[in-house]
């Protein structure tokens, strides 16, 4: 017979599922966005309201490509049920909602980052604690 708690609910499986999808293409895209700066900012200036990049620079990107990872990181320790999993990938998305708040400034706040973001965090939170109880 399985040990209950090994057992992962199906609705924490979608959450990490999600955020390995969510996390990669991140972390992915923002390594992209730093390497290839040049084009990036080229590209934002195209495809967005912004006239200028000077406010972002690769370092920018890095370190949203870091958080995507501490993310990820976060994400797989849920899976594994190893502790520290849901501290690292709430730190990290927190990061992720306000780094472009403190780099750029309160424009670049992401209400639907902010909603999905909560929606996450508090999803994992129920889960882990239904499953500890």
């Amino acid at each position: 017979m399985k040990n209950k708690l090994n057992i992962r609910p199906p609705f924490l499986s979608a959450l990490c599922i999600l955020t390995f999808v969510g996390s990669s293409l991140g972390f992915i895209g923002y390594f992209f966005a730093s390497v290839f700066f040049e084009k990036s900012s080229e590209l934002i200036i195209k495809y967005s309201s912004w006239h200028s990049t000077d406010a972002i620079s690769p370092l920018y990107f890095t370190l949203l490509m870091v958080l995507f990872a501490f993310s990820l990181t976060g994400a797989i320790r849920i899976w594994k049920f190893r502790k520290g999993g849901f501290l690292i990938y709430s730190i990290a998305q927190i990061g992720i909602l306000f780094l472009p708040v403190i780099w750029i400034d309160w424009n670049a706040f992401s209400a639907t980052n902010a909603i999905a973001t909560t929606v996450f965090i508090v999803g994992y939170g129920l889960s882990l604690k239904r499953r500890n109880h």
